[in-house]
């Protein structure tokens, strides 16, 4: 038997990140598989190799670059939630609660008023990636209870993959 040797192509593209990306925070990947033979005979040995290519966006103008200004000690929970890119919701972590996920803008007198917000038209913002509290009808949905709910790391992140799927990072200006 005449030993063939077989040819194997493999596309590699390279992508240059402007910082370091974690490997779950990854974007969608395409995958290119590609077969040559040697000779096309009956005994041909095939081989099949497989690239995965990972195109991450770039990061909105308005993301820091500094990586001070992150919450990396959430980034995994993010991409859990896929909540892509990782860094732009570690950074709007930081800006929004400074990764406080227990973080209010608002404050209550004794019988429950809102006395002061940052808001103007009296809405407060809550937890780690402060999700405004006129969203209260979406996080019975989605987390199954109240608006306090949203101090909770699990139903925060849940309403904001909500509000990404449903109008993006506009819901945090970006």
């Amino acid at each position: 038997m005449q030993k063939i040797s077989a040819v194997s192509i493999s596309i590699i593209t390279a992508v240059t990140f402007w910082l370091l990306v974690p490997a779950h925070a990854a974007a969608p990947t395409t995958t290119t598989t590609a077969t040559v033979f040697a000779r096309p005979t009956p005994d041909a040995v095939r081989t099949t190799t497989t690239t995965t290519t990972t195109t991450v966006p770039p990061l909105p103008s308005r993301v820091s670059s500094d990586d001070s200004q992150r919450c990396p000690q959430f980034e995994q929970a993010f991409a859990d939630h896929g909540l892509l890119p990782v860094q732009v919701f570690s950074y709007i972590a930081w800006r929004e609660s400074r990764c406080r996920p227990l973080a209010i803008n608002a404050r209550w007198d004794s019988a429950g008023n809102i006395i002061w917000t940052l808001n103007r038209n009296g809405t407060y913002d809550s937890g780690l990636l402060q999700i405004n509290s006129s969203w209260k009808t979406v996080t019975r949905k989605v987390c199954g209870g109240s608006i306090e709910l949203l101090l909770t790391l699990d139903c925060n992140l849940r309403v904001a993959r909500y509000l990404l799927d449903n109008g993006g990072l506009g819901h945090w200006s970006m």
